[in-house]
């Protein structure tokens, strides 16, 4: 449910604006509930309740969202409300209710009728530990995504945030057990878990896998800016400058603006000043 995911040499970031495009899309109800306010027209008619709009709204007009899933929750609807509630929070900047939110409704008691179902919590518990780890808690996503596992144990989403969040605490032994374990049996392993496991591997020393798993990662995705920055790190340490500078500069023309190109300049940058650097 989130965007793509992001990774550091240090640290383990992760971005929670626009986290609808995995969001599944729940049975609509038939309440009838305000319109948003303050939006032309269409703002003076009741709106039916109803999921799909709630979401298709919280990426158009977040503050809009959340006026329609607060009139819902008003008018009785349930869960669903408040989740779409939580993804409009996260859109307009108020992460940690978002958080606080998404983690109470994944651990809402099972079996009722109208609560969400055991592959529901692990998608809200996923969100919720993405919007934990946002906001730099990386013991709280950590928490939420092991709970989330308890309820869909074969949940790539949850192991890949459970995997950055044991790196942003340096448990770099840990993360990279969980991902190894994890390929094992993963029918369709991706991109992202490949280059989360690299960086482990390196950050441990062990350049030989990392290589082996960035290079899957790339042959998944050969333009995937996070496993290009890492081919590129692990390049240089192998003492491969040129081709670590041919890795960066890729991460730059595909994504100038993101974070991994913000790392690929740092890296240029020191490479640059390095009088021996080929």
């Amino acid at each position: 449910m989130c965007r793509s995911f992001r990774i550091s040499r240090l640290s383990v970031s992760l971005p929670v604006r626009g986290v609808l495009a995995g969001t599944a899309l729940f049975a609509s109800g038939s309440w009838a509930v305000a319109a948003p306010r303050g939006h032309g027209a269409a703002a003076s008619k009741a709106l039916p309740w109803s999921v799909p709009a709630c979401m298709k709204m919280v990426g158009e007009d977040p503050s809009g969202a959340l006026d329609y899933a607060q009139d819902a929750l008003h008018a009785g609807v349930g869960w669903q409300a408040r989740h779409c509630r939580a993804l409009a929070q996260l859109e307009t900047g108020d992460e940690e209710s978002a958080a606080t939110d998404l983690e109470s409704l994944a651990r809402l008691p099972a079996g009722r009728a109208d609560g969400p179902t055991a592959l529901d919590q692990a998608m809200l518990a996923r969100e919720a530990a993405d919007a934990w780890l946002a906001l730099g808690q990386a013991a709280r996503a950590q928490n939420c995504a092991e709970y989330g596992l308890t309820r869909q144990k074969q949940d790539q989403g949850l192991v890949i945030v459970l995997a950055r969040a044991l790196l942003a605490q340096n448990q770099i032994a840990h993360a990279r057990d969980v991902l190894a374990g994890f390929f094992v049996d993963a029918p369709q392993p991706t991109s992202q878990g490949y280059v989360l496991l690299a960086t482990a591997e390196r950050r441990m020393g062990q350049v030989g896998p990392a290589l082996e798993h960035v290079s899957k990662a790339l042959a998944l995705d050969p333009l995937n800016p996070e496993a290009l920055l890492e081919h590129g790190i692990i390049s240089e340490q192998q003492g491969h400058a040129a081709k670590a500078r041919q890795d960066w500069q890729q991460v730059l023309e595909l994504a100038p603006d993101s974070h991994e190109a913000d790392l690929a300049r740092q890296d240029l940058a020191v490479m640059a000043a390095d009088p021996d650097a080929p």
